[in-house]
């Protein structure tokens, strides 16, 4: 009765959100974002909704309410990467990871926006989309219908209330500032045009997220390494300097700046 009950909801679901893209709920907290994919063969219904300081990303099949993930991704918003971007339109992304599938996923949202109100527009286009793995190797993207899209953009910042002044934190190692490894450093050449990659990890494979990009002529502050890998302390969101300071010695790194891992061959230290 209770799988019967979940694809009425979800048929239920893509019916009513074709029409006015009301939420359903299909996960714990307040729903965020919500869509059905396009595919004629597999129509899905893609979920996100924040509870405390968490978000959690679900997908099911509209057929017949079966779980794509046997486990919801869950990303915590202290160390997630988040991007908000308002234009023409409000750009947003959101990052998860998949233990089980060992590979970023990431969730954009593309939604119509009124820059007088500063918020989001009650008519216009907007788009959804899932994006795994990262630029590293073949970009899978899984496609939402436009009209079913529903966003609750203020629902999205209730996760974020201690975030704190940054919170964009990449590194998915944990980072130890020590004394011997403090420095400055400049970026002397970059791998490819697209950038110097700043690594989740400071053993990186081809499907290791890549939540930043440094460019020739860049510094950057280093707080740690590991073999050839650096640690990197990167400002951002008006940040001004990551300076390390005494108290932060020797004890896992908590901000204010993002942190990743940069090959040490494109650096020189001592800037």
């Amino acid at each position: 009765m209770q799988q019967f009950c979940l694809k009425l909801a979800l048929i239920c679901a893509a019916a009513g959100m074709a029409q006015s893209a009301l939420a359903q709920a299909v996960c714990e907290g307040e729903v965020v974002f919500q869509c059905a994919t396009d595919d004629a063969d597999f129509r899905e219904q893609i979920t996100v909704c924040a509870q405390n300081e968490t978000y959690h990303l679900v997908r099911h099949a509209l057929e017949t309410g079966a779980l794509y993930y046997d486990t919801p991704l869950v990303a915590q918003a202290s160390t997630t990467w988040f991007d908000w971007q308002e234009g023409d339109d409000l750009s947003i992304e959101l990052g998860f990871w998949s233990v089980d599938l060992d590979e970023p996923v990431t969730l954009h949202a593309r939604l119509p926006w009124d820059d007088m109100e500063e918020a989001v527009a009650m008519d216009g286009e907007a788009d959804m989309w899932l994006q795994s793995p990262h630029w590293q190797q073949e970009v899978n993207q899984t496609f939402c219908l436009s009209k079913t899209v529903y966003a609750d953009t203020e629902a999205l910042w209730s996760a974020l209330d201690e975030r704190g002044p940054v919170g964009l934190f990449f590194s998915q190692d944990v980072i130890v500032p020590e004394q011997g490894a403090i420095d400055v450093a400049r970026v002397t050449s970059q791998p490819s045009a697209a950038g110097l990659p700043v690594y989740a990890s400071a053993t990186p494979n081809a499907a290791t997220p890549v939540w930043w990009q440094l460019f020739e002529g860049d510094t950057v502050d280093v707080i740690a390494f590991e073999g050839d890998f650096l640690a990197v302390a990167i400002p951002t969101n008006g940040i001004d300097t990551c300076e390390i300071s005494a108290d932060q010695l020797y004890a896992p790194y908590d901000g204010p700046c993002a942190t990743g891992w940069v090959d040490g061959a494109f650096l020189e230290r001592g800037e």
